[in-house]
This record gives C-alpha cells, structure tokens and sequence, in this order.
C-alpha cells in the first residue's frame, strides 16, 4: 500500500511533466525550433554570455549534443559565439537581435497554450506550490541521506 503512494505520486508528477513538455514540442515547432532549441533561446535570453558547459549543464544534455544544436542555431543567425577576453580559447554566446525578437515570439506562444492554467484559483495554486516545496523537501532529504 505504502509502494503505490510512492507510485501515484511519481506518475503524477511524470504526467504532469510529459505534458508541459508536449506544449513546449508544439510551441517550439510552431516557430521551426525543437524542444531543445527553444530552451536554449530561454537559458540564453536569461544568461547572456554563458559558456556551452553552463548551457549543456543547465539543460541536463551532453557537451556533444548541446555542440550540434548551438552549432546549428550559428548557422541559423539566432546565437553568436564570442571569445573571452580572458581566456581566448573560451567561448561565450549570446543571442543575436533576430535570436531575441525570436525568444520574445516563442514565448509568447508557449505562454498563450499554458494560459488554461490560469483557471486554478489562488488558493488551489498557494497550495499545489506548497506541496511540491514539500515533496521537494522530503526528495532532497532522502537524496541526502543516502
């Protein structure tokens, strides 16, 4: 019995993630992005000069596969790559303005397809992100513990 909370607490949250993920695929692919591209547009617009380690690291891909997709997002004109002045051999990027006006566009859309959301009351939504803190909580504790 104890197993199958663990269980419908793990679907849930497995559900809720296939479907967050489904709405950014569609969201993406409504401006000719994958998935991917479309969090790299976000990683970058919130961090401006990252280095494609932080960016593969934040996104929770390989160097290799964040290498392929910045590559082909240069080729595109939405990123450019800079050398440090520090370290030559380092490399930041950063979006271009059409890499901007894009992000902007994305957003928006993805914003528009979750706005259903909106119809959660407040007190619904103060207490689903209390829940989650919790369950957050328990899992780092767990995770700390072991």
């Amino acid at each position: 019995m104890e197993e199958q909370r663990i269980v419908d607490i793990f679907q849930s949250y497995r559900e809720i993630n296939q479907a967050f993920f489904q709405i950014l695929s569609k969201a993406a692919s409504k401006h000719n992005l994958t998935a991917l591209q479309l969090l790299v547009l976000r990683v970058l617009h919130e961090n401006p000069g990252i280095r494609l380690s932080e960016l593969a690291e934040k996104l929770n891909v390989g160097n290799s596969t964040m290498s392929g997709t910045v590559d082909r997002m240069v080729k595109a004109g939405i990123l450019e790559r800079e050398r440090t002045e520090a370290d030559r051999r380092a490399m930041t990027m950063k979006l271009t303005e059409k890499g901007k006006a894009l992000w902007r566009e994305t957003d928006a859309t993805r914003m528009n397809m979750m706005r259903p959301l909106l119809s959660m009351t407040e007190q619904d939504h103060r207490e689903l992100s209390r829940l989650q803190n919790e369950v957050l909580r328990l899992l780092k504790q767990s995770k700390e513990e072991a």
